[in-house]
């Protein structure tokens, strides 16, 4: 009896805490191993006298995200041209908990029931994709997903990120979108500048659309939005001068990400990759 309590005690401790995205992640890359990125190298060119930041030109080179910037054009039409902003509070009202109690469900045979429901009703892009991400992995709910993704996969990404850590960064980001972010890790190391890399906390996220993927038929797309308070302190490599902001200089940071899942047939595993991703900005946070 006491072994049932204490194992039943240890089961609900870790319920609390967030986890992998991925099923399984298996990776040979050392966590101190370096790779020299030498794939495409199509750095933007920014005139010197625009007088930018080392954030501003960041920001100038990672604005670009064609899935992202498509799926929210899209969806914006079909906002706008449906009529439901003028309808949507009142049916957010009578649709949230009905939705909740669909998406949210842990029990496998809710899950089927759910699934027949969807196929005798007006279906959603949502639905739709969420129908879709379960028939691999039946326990997926997209709030859970989140706060995994928020609390435990973000703040990892975003610190090799600032750290220039390419080599750990190539198994989460999709081809095109890892060879942005390593050629402005590579362009801000010709510039010979270092911003801070502390990742104080991830804020304000919101799944700003989620939706199937109609060009390459991969799995649905999950656009995250999220905020990253960051330090705003660049220093010069060669002997640490600060030439921009201050070490108590706090901003939070303004990010889109583009998630997608992917099944590795060989190996059983399901694993989420960031196929876009772009910088919007900084606002002062203190």
């Amino acid at each position: 009896f006491s072994t049932e309590i204490e194992s039943t005690w240890k089961e609900l401790l870790r319920s609390g805490q967030r986890k992998d995205i991925n099923k399984k992640i298996n990776s040979d890359v050392k966590e101190d191993s370096e790779e020299i990125f030498t794939g495409p190298m199509e750095i933007m060119i920014i005139d010197e006298s625009e007088n930018l930041t080392a954030w501003e030109r960041m920001q100038r080179r990672l604005t670009e995200a064609p899935i992202i910037q498509d799926i929210l054009e899209r969806t914006n039409h079909v906002y706008q041209k449906s009529g439901a902003k003028h309808v949507k509070q009142k049916i957010d009202d009578l649709s949230e908990d009905a939705r909740e109690a669909w998406e949210t469900s842990q029990n496998p045979w809710v899950y089927r029931i759910s699934s027949v429901y969807d196929t005798v009703t007006a279906e959603s892009e949502y639905t739709v994709a969420i129908r879709e991400l379960r028939m691999l992995d039946p326990d997926f709910t997209l709030e859970d997903w989140k706060e995994d993704v928020v609390e435990r996969t973000l703040p990892r990404i975003m610190e090799w990120f600032l750290e220039g850590r390419v080599a750990q960064l190539k198994p989460w980001l999709g081809e095109a979108v890892f060879n942005r972010i390593a050629a402005e890790i590579k362009a801000r190391q010709k510039e010979g500048v270092q911003i801070d890399t502390h990742v104080l906390g991830i804020m304000n996220s919101e799944i700003l659309a989620i939706e199937a993927d109609e060009v390459n038929k991969g799995s649905p797309i999950i656009l995250l939005h999220f905020m990253c308070q960051q330090i705003n302190c660049v220093k010069k490599k060669e002997d640490g001068t600060i030439v921009e902001g201050a070490e108590d200089d706090i901003r939070a940071n303004s990010y889109v990400a583009a998630f997608q899942r992917e099944y590795d047939e060989e190996r059983g595993e399901l694993n989420w990759k960031i196929v876009d991703f772009r910088f919007n900005g900084a606002i002062a946070y203190l």
